[in-house]
């Protein structure tokens, strides 16, 4: 069965953290856009502007990279994967590798940086060779040119809550303490309470919480909210150092798959045994969002 994936917290630092290393101080030469439909507040001719713009630093907010220029002009290029979008570097003289790796969705995809085909949108190629390819099948991805780097004054990222790994257990905790009698996984998903957990990282700190995710936010203790708070930060950092979770599309900036959909404890796993007790493991629509819980281990 093939499972549906939108990069999450770990997926986009993967992607962030590969970003850092081969783009920082990368000089485009050239931005050319396949799809204008990718781009949100800005225009194709927006973006053929970046070239000759240095890339500064790379950042992110939540499920957003953000592309930092130097210069005068500190614009901010914000990419949104979407659910199959991929932002991968290819040096001039890499070649594409050949053969293909199964996932454990059972898709099949090639080894290596993509190839440019008709699913690659935006390429922005660098002074000297190498370029940097956003490639996005289903086209739910989104780019966006900021003037500066004040992301705050775009609507898609001044309502986001602050972003996860930033907080500790106890500052997490409290933000969920606030998020009213909504269930559980609803307030985990709320990208305004909290930014950058999804579907997979939910199930999987519900689980690792013994906490259903149907059950009320309100009707945990502040022991159980805690707890909570310290298992969504543990398979966030456990996503980010397998580099993150792959069952479709993901890939970092050189087109590897990450490491982490073997980790994984109830995600996508209705029906089979838990892990942790043998029960059968329970699967239903929570937060419009298929879910999988433990009836045994969580309560």
């Amino acid at each position: 069965m093939a499972v549906g994936q939108v990069p999450e917290l770990p997926e986009v630092e993967t992607v962030r953290r590969g970003l850092s290393e081969r783009g920082i101080g990368q000089v485009f030469a050239e931005a050319i856009v396949g799809h204008p439909g990718i781009l949100e507040d800005c225009s194709v001719q927006d973006v053929a502007g970046l070239a000759g713009e240095r890339l500064e630093r790379c950042d992110r907010h939540g499920k957003y990279l953000l592309l930092r220029m130097a210069g005068l002009s500190r614009r901010t290029l914000v990419v949104h994967l979407g659910m199959s979008g991929q932002l991968t570097f290819r040096r001039a003289d890499e070649q594409v590798v050949p053969g293909t790796v199964r996932m454990p969705s059972g898709y099949v995809k090639s080894l290596g940086p993509p190839v440019v085909d008709a699913h690659v949108h935006l390429i922005l190629r660098c002074v000297g060779g190498g370029e940097f390819l956003f490639r996005d099948p289903r086209r739910f991805g989104r780019i966006l040119l900021l003037e500066g780097w004040d992301t705050a004054c775009h609507a898609r990222l001044e309502r986001l809550g602050p972003d996860a790994i930033s907080l500790t257990a106890r500052q997490l905790a409290g933000l969920l303490a606030q998020a009213g009698r909504r269930d559980v996984k609803t307030v985990l998903l709320d990208q305004s309470v909290v930014a950058g957990i999804g579907n997979i990282y939910a199930d999987e700190a519900c689980f690792l919480a013994r906490i259903r995710p149907d059950r009320s936010m309100g009707s945990l203790d502040s022991k159980a909210r805690l707890s909570l708070a310290r298992a969504a930060l543990a398979v966030l950092d456990q996503g980010i150092r397998m580099a993150g979770t792959t069952f479709r599309d993901f890939v970092d900036v050189d087109g590897a798959h990450g490491g982490n959909a073997e980790k994984l404890q109830v995600y996508a796993r209705g029906g089979l045994p838990c892990l942790r007790c043998g029960e059968v493991l329970s699967k239903a629509v929570v937060a419009t969002r298929g879910t999988v819980w433990c009836e045994r281990c969580q309560r």
